[in-house]
């Protein structure tokens, strides 16, 4: 599937943003969801950082993929997910 950029309000913790998208008549909802991940947490080593980052994404729920790493916002990072499996009506 071909991507598209639609911008978003910021998002915090545990939210989701659900997008439908008609293609041919046939209606796809999509849902993304953003972590956001303390970078100041555990110290100031930086390959402690990424592997904690690492961690987080590999140890996410199977039924979301990762989409994007975001540019830092103060000490979090957002991470967003979509859900790997998006509902077709």
């Amino acid at each position: 599937m071909k991507s598209i950029c639609i911008q978003v309000p910021s998002l915090r913790d545990n939210q989701t943003v659900d997008v439908e998208v008609t293609v041919n008549g046939k209606k796809r909802l999509m849902n993304y969801r953003v972590e956001s991940f303390d970078w100041t947490d555990g110290g100031p080593d930086t390959s402690q950082k990424i592997q904690r980052l690492r961690d987080l994404i590999n140890g996410y729920d199977a039924g979301w993929e990762l989409v994007q790493i975001g540019v830092p916002d103060g000490d979090l990072v957002p991470v967003m997910f979509k859900r790997s499996a998006p509902a077709v009506s």
